[in-house]
């Protein structure tokens, strides 16, 4: 998710009139494993409507990339336009947001004056969307929501082909590098508890880290047979969708079920109450981030 700080009050307000989306009108996209239903907060015109629903199927078939299927068999999608110059940064989609209440809601906020082409080298849809991959997390350690969000919009952009192999590593590398310098005396776990405003990319980057010394370590004791897309596939097939918030052990507990030797629980207890940020320079330059990790794909399967 984006952080709220980045809106200006324009935006902001809509916030408040959520409860008004539900009586929108509703298009379905077709998905690996789901349909997705897709209603735009106010009125834009047909081409607009057509343009920003690819995109979307596009973005949804970009997640399935993971493991072959969309996480959630029938998420809502709700696009809000914003008008041009709502954030501080120059983004085609300047927040984003999903909720959980009575089914998973994906919300964009998307300036539909921009180009078309802006909103697909845009991260923040892939970003959102990948947070379909877990349940819901509790707040102490939303560096795990967070950080599996931000490795893999960049992994997925990758095997889409938005990025370059040595695009995504270095987003990687420059998204590492923040979470690096962002409050060094924090733990996650501790990151986690004095929030975005305060510790944002230490949270964001930490979880990202992890993600990826994971899927390394998976890789290479299997010979490329497991993965982390895998071990989110089966925890997709056993407690997906989830109607409750998941601690970060309880998470990482279920993950290290799913496989012969456990992975993430070592991890959580290296780093989740540990100061500073893992060493991601080695895996970085692992051959397997560049033969395996982001290699693009032309399908699903």
């Amino acid at each position: 998710m984006r952080s709220l700080s980045i809106l200006r009050p324009a935006l902001l307000g809509l916030l408040a009139f959520s409860p008004a989306w539900a009586e929108r009108t509703t298009t379905r996209i077709a998905a690996p494993g789901a349909t997705l239903s897709v209603e735009f907060a106010t009125e834009v015109d047909a081409a607009t409507s057509r343009d920003i629903t690819a995109w979307l199927d596009h973005v949804a078939d970009q997640v399935s990339m993971t493991y072959g299927r969309f996480p959630i068999d029938s998420p809502r999608i709700v696009v809000i336009p914003t008008p041009t110059g709502a954030s501080s940064r120059n983004s085609p989609v300047p927040f984003g947001r999903v909720t959980r209440r009575g089914g998973e809601t994906v919300e964009l906020y998307v300036d539909v004056d921009r180009p078309i082409e802006d909103l697909y080298a845009d991260w923040t849809a892939t970003h959102e969307f990948s947070h379909l991959l877990l349940p819901g997390i509790s707040w102490r350690q939303r560096w795990i929501s967070e950080g599996f969000a931000s490795y893999y919009q960049n992994v997925l952009m990758a095997r889409a082909g938005r990025y370059t192999t040595a695009q995504a590593i270095r987003k990687l590398s420059a998204g590492f590098g923040r979470g690096e310098a962002s409050r060094p005396e924090l733990s996650p776990n501790q990151a986690a508890q004095e929030g975005v405003r305060r510790a944002r990319y230490k949270i964001y980057w930490s979880g990202a880290a992890i993600a990826l010394l994971a899927d390394i370590r998976l890789r290479e004791r299997s010979g490329g047979r497991e993965s982390l897309d895998t071990v989110l596939g089966r925890f997709q097939r056993c407690c997906l969708p989830s109607n409750r918030r998941w601690t970060g052990t309880e998470l990482f507990a279920r993950f290290d079920e799913l496989i012969d030797e456990p992975v993430f629980m070592p991890l959580y207890r290296q780093y989740a109450d540990s100061p500073g940020f893992p060493d991601t320079a080695a895996a970085l330059a692992n051959p397997l981030v560049r033969g395996q990790i982001f290699r693009v794909r032309t399908s699903t399967n």
